[in-house]
């Protein structure tokens, strides 16, 4: 008897859940100061937001701006696919038709680089141009030039034809924004304004802000409590200089999934069009710009950018019509939060040990810990502790003298993972300092048996004289 099975439809997560992840993800794992996400879908769009725009400051929320980086190059794209339909250029034109005459472009076996190919990451040209050396590191695009650009465009020698391998170019990219504004006499800040931001409502997004949006910046941070410097990108500025706010961002996204009416919807849908696969895995796609996922029973068209101190995403589904849009001012990323805000079924990212797995231990004791996990994985089971997390917090508590909880930890990260030799290294080092010797020779004995190259685990067996001196 045939059969058809078709996969659930995507489960997102609740408003709750978005906000518990989110300050669990400033509170606990120290990252940023604040963070917004946004959520549209055909019912209307709503916000939620929790923290700070900076440490001690005013309250983030869906007008506070944010460098968002790489999803500039979606911006990018669809003005690419715009004038592709206004006839302005063709998809397939080579590089070198819309730049200066006298600046040489790569060609491979006779075959140039393509629009298509700078904005679908198959260029071949490198991430950073080969002549990048910025006064300032911390602002490392400020003072890089045409003349430069052009000039590492003209010295580099690809190794293969362009259009063969997925590579993501931020130069690839900038190259690109140079080359519309070439052809519409313009620069990439006007035309994603004209053509963009003020058709869709957009007055928050810009590159140069003035007095207003400045008020509106949310501080970036490098690392817990320590401020990032703003990035400016004048000749690449296609690859990630754009500012915006999640109010704006949330009408981007609206478009492209055609929930907000939009001239530029055929333009968009066009970006959205898979151009090549990603790699080897199933299911990885770019488009123009655009990345594209199906995993989960969800197909996901998505970005996301960060600069020195602000990490963002935006994605949305096609087929149930949900957006999200998250702005966070930290270096580091929380696009499992935004996934999940799509479709619950994706990992969420361990950084800290979720306070509700501390409370149930507290209560019911350390040697429960396998029990309380699978309780925690049943209610979600992309629930999942990482490793070197469940190492780091048995060390911590090792360290300040909890011998008894420690070695239960270590106990289960053994368990969990059976295969890593430096799991049991350090199951060893507990039962040491626990006075059961024997267990703890036990444990260095299987970490050599899974590494023979494990050290300490050799010169601790020496020690305890559990195998002769030189064996």
């Amino acid at each position: 008897m045939a059969a058809s099975v078709h996969a659930a439809a995507p489960v997102p997560a609740s408003d709750a859940e978005i906000l518990a992840m989110m300050k669990a993800r400033v509170d606990i794992d120290k990252k940023g100061s604040g963070m917004v996400v946004g959520l549209i879908d055909p019912r209307g769009s709503r916000v939620i937001s929790y923290g700070a725009m900076r440490i001690g400051g005013a309250p983030a929320g869906a007008d506070t701006v944010y460098e968002i980086g790489s999803i500039t190059k979606v911006f990018t794209a669809t003005l690419l696919s715009d004038m592709v339909l206004r006839g302005d250029v063709k998809l397939d034109d080579p590089i070198g038709a819309w730049l200066p005459a006298g600046v040489k472009t790569p060609h491979f076996k006779g075959k140039p680089i393509t629009l298509r190919e700078l904005s679908a990451q198959l260029s071949g040209l490198p991430s950073t141009p080969a002549n990048l050396a910025p006064a300032n590191p911390g602002n490392p695009f400020a003072d890089y030039s045409v003349a430069q650009m052009y000039a590492a465009l003209g010295s580099y020698e690809p190794v293969r034809a362009s259009g063969e391998v997925y590579g993501y170019s931020n130069y690839g990219v900038g190259l690109l924004g140079h080359i519309l504004g070439l052809r519409a006499g313009s620069d990439i800040e006007t035309l994603v304004g004209q053509r963009i931001a003020r058709p869709l409502g957009m007055d928050s997004t810009a590159i140069t802000l003035g007095p207003d949006l400045k008020k509106r910046l949310a501080t970036g941070y490098g690392a817990p409590g320590k401020a990032a410097p703003n990035w400016d990108m004048p000749t690449l500025a296609g690859m990630g200089a754009l500012r915006s706010s999640t109010t704006d961002l949330l009408r981007f996204v609206g478009a492209n999934a055609g929930l907000i009416d939009s001239p530029l919807y055929p333009a968009m849908q066009a970006a959205h069009k898979p151009q090549h696969p990603i790699g080897t895995q199933p299911g990885e796609y770019i488009g123009l710009g655009w990345h594209i996922l199906d995993k989960f029973g969800s197909h996901i068209v998505w970005h996301n950018g960060g600069t020195a101190g602000y990490r963002t995403y935006i994605g949305f589904d096609p087929d149930t019509r949900r957006g999200v849009v998250l702005m966070s001012n930290s270096h580091s990323g929380s696009d499992d939060i935004a996934r999940r805000a799509l479709n619950r079924a994706f990992p969420l990212t361990i950084y800290s040990v979720p306070p509700a797995l501390l409370a149930a231990l507290d209560q019911r004791g350390y040697e429960q810990i396998g029990a309380v996990y699978q309780e925690l994985r049943a209610a979600d089971p992309q629930f999942r502790l990482d490793e070197a997390l469940v190492n780091n917090w048995a060390y911590e508590m090792l360290a300040q003298g909890k011998l008894a909880h420690s070695l239960a930890v270590f106990q289960f990260n053994a368990a969990q993972y059976p295969a890593s030799s430096n799991v049991f290294d350090s199951l060893a080092e507990a039962y040491e300092k626990n006075g059961r010797l024997d267990e703890a020779v036990a444990s260095y004995q299987r970490a050599l048996e899974l590494d023979p190259g494990a050290q300490n685990a050799h010169d601790s067996l020496k020690r305890l004289k559990a195998v002769k001196p030189g064996k």
